[in-house]
């Protein structure tokens, strides 16, 4: 097996790829490192900026896992009532099926690369909802909608 630096595998890539997208939605901005589409939808790997003070709603994945590792930052993560605390260097994992919200109470944001398996199109849910967040004000409803489509739900109740 031929091994390829990320900039070498870039370059092979057709010029209409998706891949290295930056994506805003939800007060984040994600650089898209590994598309859904790159892998069959088998997995997607996004690096995600967070600024002081987002929150990130209650909401479940119903077919997907998350492995967060953290880059920079400080973050809490409230994940099915327990509380988790990471910094840089830490590695959290979020499995399907438990609800889980995301709080940056720190002065200087975080960032995340995110691993998400499968991928099923986590990216292109993301992208959707960015195209939403251009309006002046996002339309919740239909940011559920496009979330189930996805396979993913919000939840009532506190971030963290």
């Amino acid at each position: 097996m031929k091994k390829q630096s990320l900039q070498d595998s870039a370059a092979e890539r057709p010029a209409d790829h998706d891949d290295g997208r930056v994506i805003r939605a939800f007060g984040q901005e994600a650089h898209v490192l590994v598309s859904s589409e790159q892998t069959g939808d088998a997995s997607c790997v996004l690096r995600v900026s967070f600024p002081p003070g987002n929150v990130t709603p209650p909401h479940l994945h119903r077919a997907t896992d998350e492995t967060f590792l953290i880059e920079s930052g400080e973050i809490e993560i409230n994940c099915g009532g327990e509380l988790l605390r990471g910094r840089k260097g830490d590695v959290i994992y979020l499995p399907k099926g438990i609800p889980h919200a995301l709080r940056v109470g720190n002065d200087e944001g975080v960032t995340l690369v995110v691993c998400v398996v499968p991928g099923s199109g986590f990216d292109r849910f993301f992208a959707a909802c960015a195209e939403e967040f251009k309006k002046d004000e996002p339309e919740m409803p239909l940011l559920a909608k496009l979330a189930a489509e996805y396979g993913i739900e919000f939840q009532s109740g506190p971030a963290s």
